[in-house]
């Protein structure tokens, strides 16, 4: 178990440390590519001005592809995310700039060597490295300022909703300790601190472990280094290390420092610490990326490992000014901000702490100045105010409702990471969604091929059965093309699962390899076997053990990889696959027989045409070409440098084209109807995608991104060659954008003297229909800046690490499970475990249930917590006595009402939640009009429902309605000890020891009267035997004691009015109030009966809200507490219930409940119907 948990705190911490190194990369690279637009543009500019190469100046490959400024991370729809994305983005930005600096890894050796005073052979002397170390410091990281677990917990207990149930647990205590007699103010305050208490260790014991990450930075640092000092061999302690040393690495060993290669012996690294990435890089002396330090492959990064091969280094970075001490600044900064959920809940304790503070300052200066209580009792009154606002259960409530929805969304294949991530997905406005794997299955087939001028349907040959294919296998260009295919192409069958190895289906076999070059070698296989055929072209190999083939990325947008081809010109090949418009760009040929053909306008007429075909049928296109490499140029044993174009020692131009193959990724099935969801729901769907605008516009026509009917701009385009490409999406509804387009927005801004380089990006994304084709990672980031700036609540998808950034940036991170890496699931909110696009619209539809549920939620708990208020209030004002007791709050708070409230988490959508449009920044969880119906309508209806049945039981008890007003702090005159069996002259009122001081006259002895006169306590059980008819008397004028209020009949033999508790009739007894109490409690249980089936729904009748099984449940749940705490012998002296008649158990409540139904049915029909009344009376 250790074990595990230990690899999961590992994976988090590379996730981590992955993802800001993937922001400090696409950061870099932006700023080389604004950079290099900038010099383009400049030298443009010039050459217009000197007339000389008009219009000759090539567009960059680099700058076209990697992006624009990450500044824009400022903006989000709340102030607070806003504030902590500004923060972030600058310190990554600072870093940026500073890795950027560096030059380290570019200048030449000699000078290198010369800037540190070194050698490669001899090193640093003692004397040199003693100095440096005292002058830069020990080679670690510097240890951040630990935050102790207690300061944590701390920070748990005191969050949010916490404080105010904080407050209100200590005002219980100071309570108890101003009026130790009533303990159950001490039982409610240890019932908040223990609800407090669990939920804080509940998030602290989740949050510890991301706070493990800064602290497991140290298993990164080895512990010894051999280095070359004084020209000798030496083994030293790692963070002696300093900048010059000259460092050698050696399989299994860690990178000590960032070190500069000067030899390498195959030296490959796992940069997988630092890039998520696990497969091994090979290190050479070269440097492959002059632009780009963090890529280059002539450094080598502390904290990784040395998988392969040995290797000799110069230091150039120590500790804290390493790339890894970097990252390590940037993860120490990171704050998680604030999910709109918890921003609504702190706005709710806002709310609610004012009303509460209002009421008890109000009703605190009413005792003291209008009622003349003193001191004491008007701040014990002022307390009790403040605590009956506390809704004590409700964390409970949203902790688990929210954990019962994550619960339920786990069923639809939607992993929810953090609870409060759900209602943001319900919050959502725009989507920004990948299209393969996500719309559609990443399933690839190829389906046509172009060669010799024309298409050819591509049926698989094991498919055919029997029929004649379209193709000719044996034809010298559909050869070439099938060539060029499999040399540049990597995936490879996985037979080593099959039980069966000589009967092979190849169509459902395993593959290790992206899908498009799964699709590639399915359809091949039934040619010519894979393997055999690849092992016929022998891949270059240089004298460093690097081979000559460039693996696709998302940059250059092609593969490229160099065989050995003995021709009668050439020892060497160079074979090409990628993007069509960039391999075309390329050849200056066709090949057609077996002969090269000029390429010509025909040509490229055709060839646009043929992609366009393709494109608009929503295939996926490559195009490949190849290269002889003349022999008198590259003789045999020529060294290949193509880990970077600007290494080429050969130049992209006069390339073969072969031809065109084509795939069809068929859309999911459940995408093109949760597409529409979408819409109808009011989110904007925005695919990102890095296919040609032709083929990202079919699939978004196919899958309702775009509609069917609706132009988009290519359309105009097509129709209108003369038009310009930003007039045409002027004029359209439906926008299709090349990536390219981004940066020459970029440009336009910059020439149009516009501040916002987003401007045109901006407008783009608030088109109602729009598309992104040809982009990468960094433009998929300023697609979500550009989003949110607009104001968008933004889910972005994402699957490769290079993602990360983009999923971290958007409001709501959703990460693939299938085809996701570790670093973009852990930087994710959300994990789809199908990678199914639909599941994220099962997600938006639970996250809008459960704001629509906690609403409800809130509504039932404050209706309840209102007839917790007026009992106090009414208790202060009108000095009854207290209506509900303390004891019996608590158990409605976290007792009856709890089950309930839960249940409502397991409602299901009403009939509009995917209809109506996204809520507004200004509809919030809690609002004054919500307020105003809980409080104001249902709250009252529920007191008065509960002071109906005390009323009436007061009145079955001899006291009237009338005589209990004033009657709480009562004077009277101490009886003796009466059995309420015998009275003095059948006189109910007849005090023997008030009689017996005032000697018959109490007019003339009125003084002596007071030697008994007490305040009645009825909270007191001691005084149960006093029969209250001989303690409250006046004295009239005749000098004759008389009753001071109205009594009411109640028969004080009868058995029906004697409570278990005490043993005596409560006839005229203060045990009264304790029947009172009772029936006030049960009645709002039973009123709560109506209220929680009136909460199913918000506008619809919740006679046509489905069954919920957990509610009835909760129900039956609170009214068996009812009963066991009213009729179980013992629990009633704990809780001071008493055992009603069925008249008071019953009635009063239930006759108030069916109102209370009433009243909700009648405003959910106004609203269905009126909507003028909509508007006011919909919460």
């Amino acid at each position: 178990m250790q074990q595990h948990i230990n690899d999961i705190d590992n994976r988090r911490r590379v996730s981590s440390i992955a993802l800001h190194f993937e922001e400090l990369r696409q950061t870099v690279t932006l700023n080389n590519a604004v950079r290099e637009r900038k010099q383009t543009q400049h030298l443009h500019n010039y050459s217009q001005k000197q007339q000389h190469y008009e219009n000759k100046i090539p567009h960059s490959n680099k700058y076209t592809m990697e992006y624009e400024d990450l500044e824009t991370q400022d903006t989000s729809l709340i102030e607070q995310v806003q504030q902590n994305h500004q923060n972030h983005d600058e310190m990554v930005e600072q870093a940026a700039n500073q890795i950027q600096a560096k030059v380290d890894h570019k200048i030449a050796l000699d000078k290198l060597y010369k800037k540190y005073q070194t050698s490669s052979q001899k090193g640093l002397t003692t004397d040199q490295a003693s100095k440096l170390l005292e002058e830069h410091g020990e080679n670690k990281l510097t240890e951040k300022d630990k935050t102790p677990w207690w300061v944590l917990l701390l920070k748990e207990l005191t969050n949010g909703f916490a404080i105010m149930l904080w407050l209100g647990g200590i005002l219980c205590f100071i309570t108890y300790g101003l009026n130790s007699s009533d303990p159950s103010n001490l039982y409610l305050g240890i019932v908040i601190i223990i609800v407090i208490s669990i939920t804080a260790v509940i998030t602290f014991q989740q949050n510890a472990k991301s706070e493990a990450i800064m602290e497991s930075f140290k298993n990164f640092i080895p512990q010894n280094s051999t280095v070359i000092r004084d020209g000798s061999i030496k083994n030293i302690s790692a963070v002696t290390l300093v900048v010059g040393d000259i460092v050698l690495v050696k399989a299994g060993e860690k990178i000590p420092a960032d070190i500069r290669i000067i030899e390498s012996n195959e030296m490959k690294v796992d940069n997988s610490p630092l890039t998520g990435e696990c497969e091994p890089l090979l290190r050479t002396v070269e440097c492959s990326h002059p632009d780009s330090y963090l890529e280059t492959s002539n450094l080598a990064f502390f904290g990784t490992l040395c998988k392969e091969g040995t290797g000799k280094g110069i230091v150039i970075c120590t500790g804290d000014r390493t790339t890894l001490g970097q990252i390590a600044d940037l993860t120490s900064s990171d704050k998680k901000a604030k999910t709109p959920l918890r921003i609504e809940l702190d706005r709710f304790v806002l709310m609610i702490t004012i009303i509460a503070i209002f009421l008890g300052v109000l009703f605190f200066f009413l005792a003291f100045f209008v009622m003349n209580y003193d001191s004491l009792t008007c701040i014990i009154f002022g307390i009790g105010i403040l605590v009956a606002n506390v809704p004590e259960g409700l964390l409970g409530c949203i902790t688990v409702s929210l954990a019962i929805t994550a619960k339920n969304l786990s069923k639809k294949q939607v992993l929810v990471k953090n609870l409060e991530a759900v209602e943001t997905l319900g919050s959502t406005t725009c989507i920004c969604s990948d299209k393969t794997g996500t719309l559609t299955q990443n399933v690839m087939s190829v389906k046509h091929m172009w060669y010799n001028n024309r298409i050819h349907i591509a049926q698989n040959q094991k498919l055919l059965n029997g029929n004649k294919a379209d193709y000719d296998m044996n034809d010298p260009n559909f050869m070439m093309l099938h060539q060029s295919a499999m040399i540049c192409s990597e995936a490879r069958f996985d037979t080593s699962s099959l039980p069966d190895q000589t009967d092979i289906d190849y169509l459902t076999c395993p593959v290790i390899g992206d899908a498009t070059e799964t699709g590639l070698i399915r359809f091949y296989q039934y040619i010519s076997d894979v393997n055999k055929f690849r092992d016929r072209f022998k891949v270059v190999r240089n004298p460093d053990g690097t081979q000559a083939k460039m693996p696709f990325n998302s940059s250059v947008k092609f593969a490229l990889t160099i065989v050995e081809e003995k021709t009668q010109n050439s020892n060497y090949c160079v074979y090409i696959k990628g993007a069509p418009e960039k391999i075309w760009a390329y050849c200056s040929s066709v090949l057609i027989g077996q002969k090269p053909d000029i390429i010509n306008q025909k040509w490229k007429d055709e060839f646009k045409k043929v992609n366009l075909i393709f494109g608009k049928g929503g295939e996926r296109v490559l195009g490949f070409a190849r290269l002889p490499l003349p022999s008198d140029l590259y003789p045999m044993g020529s060294h290949f440098t193509v880990s970077s174009i600007s290494k080429f020692n050969f130049k992209l131009e006069n390339f073969q084209f072969c031809g065109l193959v084509s795939l069809m990724d068929p859309p999911k099935t459940r995408v093109p109807a949760a597409i529409l969801e979408c819409r109808s729901a009011g989110i904007k769907v925005i695919m990102v995608t890095g296919d040609q605008p032709p083929t990202a516009a079919a699939i978004a026509k196919e899958v309702n991104i775009v509609p069917k009917d609706i132009q988009t701009n290519e359309d105009i385009l097509e129709q209108n060659p003369d038009i310009d490409w930003f007039d045409a999406s002027e004029k359209c509804e439906a926008i299709v954008v090349h990536g390219d387009r981004i940066v020459e927005s970029i440009d336009r801004c910059s020439q149009e003297g516009r501040d916002d380089e987003l401007y045109y990006l901006r407008r783009w994304v608030n088109k109602p229909y729009c598309v992104f084709a040809r982009t990468t990672p960094a433009q998929k980031l300023q697609i979500v800046n550009a989003c949110q700036k607009e104001g968008f609540i933004c889910a972005v998808t994402g699957d490769g690490v290079n993602d990360s950034p983009a999923i971290k940036q958007g409001d709501i991170g959703i990460s693939m499970n299938i085809s996701g890496s570790d670093v973009t699931k852990d930087a994710a909110d959300m994990i789809l475990l199908d990678d199914d696009f639909a599941s994220i619209v099962s997600g938006i539809e639970e996250g809008r249930k459960i704001f629509d549920n906690l609403k409800k939620t809130v509504v039932y708990l404050l209706t309840s917590n209102m007839t917790e208020i007026v009992p106090f209030l009414a208790f202060i004002v009108c000095q009854i006595p207290l209506p509900l007791s303390s004891i019996f709050m608590l158990v409605i708070c976290v007792g009856t009402d709890i089950w309930p409230a839960i249940s409502l988490a397991y409602e299901e959508a009403e009939l509009d939640v995917m209809t109506r449009k996204p809520r507004t920044k200004e509809e919030h969880l809690v609002s004054a009009k919500l307020i105003t119906i809980s409080y104001l309508m249902l709250g009252q209806i529920g007191s008065a429902g509960g002071f109906i049945g005390y009323f009436v039981c007061f009145n079955y008890l001899g006291f009237p309605v009338k005589s209990l007003f004033g009657i709480a702090n009562a004077e009277g005159y101490k009886p003796p000890v009466n059995d309420f069996n015998t009275y003095h002259n059948n006189d109910p009122y007849f005090n023997s020891a008030l009689h017996a001081l005032t000697l018959g006259d109490c007019n003339k002895n009125a003084k002596a009267a007071e030697k008994i006169k007490y305040t009645i306590d009825w909270s007191n059980l001691n005084d149960v035997n006093y029969d209250l008819r001989k303690s409250l008397l006046k004295c009239n004028s005749q000098g004759q004691w008389v009753p001071a209020i109205e009594w009411s009949h109640c028969n004080v033999n009868s058995s029906s009015y004697k409570s278990d508790s005490v043993k005596v009739t409560s006839c005229y007894s203060i045990d009264a109030i304790y029947w009172a109490q009772s029936v006030y409690f049960v009645s709002i249980v039973t009123i709560q009966w109506s209220n929680i089936f009136a909460c199913k729904s918000r506008k619809m009748s919740f006679t046509t809200s489905a069954f919920n099984k957990t509610m009835v449940q909760g129900v039956i749940f609170e009214t068996l507490i009812a009963l066991f705490l009213l009729y179980v012998p013992g629990v009633q002296d704990v809780f001071g219930g008493r055992s009603l008649p069925f008249f008071l158990f019953g009635i009063p409540g239930i006759c108030l409940s069916i109102t209370l139904l009433a009243w909700e049915e009648t405003r959910k029909y106004l609203a269905r119907t009126q909507r003028w009344f909509l508007k006011y009376a919909l919460w």
